[in-house]
């Protein structure tokens, strides 16, 4: 399974069946774990009601979409 660029990231999610709105893969989206280029690296958060809730930073788009997919696949809310 490659999940080191947004895009496959997006493709494999889908075929996991995770809802598209529990996530997004290019910056803040209210209620959804977010995934965005910091300009320094990479972050993904939680975004709700206009603001992070919790946030991770990572050096590569690599580290934060494989970190963003097993945070997705726990949770068994983001499940269609």
């Amino acid at each position: 399974m490659d999940i080191t660029t947004r895009l496959k990231l997006i493709r494999t999610l889908q075929a996991a069946g995770v809802r598209p709105s529990s996530y997004s893969v290019f910056g803040p989206e209210d209620m959804a774990l977010c995934l965005e280029d910091s300009g320094n690296g990479w972050e993904v958060f939680y975004f709700e009601r206009g603001g992070k809730t919790f946030s991770k930073k990572f050096q590569t788009e690599a580290e934060a979409c494989t970190y963003m997919y097993h945070e997705l696949i726990r949770d068994k809310t983001a499940f269609m």
